[in-house]
């Protein structure tokens, strides 16, 4: 056998070998199926996420102190609280964390909570502006 074919024949051959090792099967490569009661357990999560950001928000406008701030700069918070229904999800996350540093730092007599305080409620007054 000539030294050519010779050569031509081991990498015909090295290549059959690869080739027939990477071999997949469309049955083999399917993605791991989502049973129903994990679909209906993340929306449950989800949603108890969305009440938990929903109430921190609520409690917070509650607070004597706050309601108070809120009267002296002409606030409305019970139209503010009837807009938390009508927040996305991420206009609702953003507003429950800094819901709950502001809640925090009132706990804590924080002396620079009061522009906080303002800057929160500013926020909720555009959003209620946004939805009427």
């Amino acid at each position: 056998m000539p030294r050519c074919l010779k050569s031509l024949t081991t990498v015909f051959v090295a290549a059959v070998v690869l080739l027939s090792s990477v071999h997949t099967n469309a049955d083999d490569v399917r993605p791991a199926a989502v049973t129903q009661a994990e679909l209906d357990a993340a929306v449950a999560r989800h949603l108890e996420a969305r009440a938990a950001d929903r109430e921190r928000v609520a409690r917070l406008l509650q607070r004597d102190d706050v309601r108070a701030l809120a009267s002296e700069h002409g606030i409305d918070l019970r139209r503010a609280e009837d807009a938390l229904g009508t927040l996305d999800d991420s206009e609702l996350q953003t507003l429950a964390a800094q819901a709950a540093v502001v809640d925090a730092n009132l706990e804590g007599g924080d002396q620079y909570l009061r522009i906080s305080l303002i800057a929160l409620l500013l926020i909720i007054i555009i959003v209620i502006l946004l939805v009427d």
